[in-house]
C-alpha cells in the first residue's frame, strides 16, 4: 500500500507515478472498526515520515526517476 505524503497542486488522478519502495513497516491486519484502521494508519504516516528523513532515505528525495515522468513532465509542473 502506498500513502501519499507529499501535496499536489493539481489532480493527478489517472497520471502515472514512479514509487520507490523504502521498507515495510508492519503485516497487513484483518480490522474489527473503521477507527482501528485509521489510527494505524497514520501511525504509518508517521513512521513514514521518521524514516525518510534518515539520510539513506533522504538523499533519494531529489532522484531523477522519481522527478522526471513520462512525456518529459516534471515534479514541479504538478506538485507544490
Amino acid at each position: 500500500e502506498v500513502h501519499i505524503l507529499h501535496t499536489f497542486l493539481h489532480d493527478f488522478y489517472s497520471a502515472r507515478m514512479n514509487l520507490l519502495i523504502c521498507g515495510f513497516i508492519r503485516p497487513e491486519y484483518d480490522y474489527v472498526d473503521r477507527d482501528s484502521l485509521v489510527q494505524d494508519i497514520r501511525t504509518d504516516i508517521e513512521v513514514a515520515r521518521r524514516s525518510l528523513e534518515r539520510e539513506a532515505y533522504a538523499r533519494l528525495r531529489n532522484d531523477e526517476y522519481l522527478m522526471v515522468f513520462e512525456g518529459g513532465e516534471h515534479e514541479a509542473d504538478v506538485a507544490s
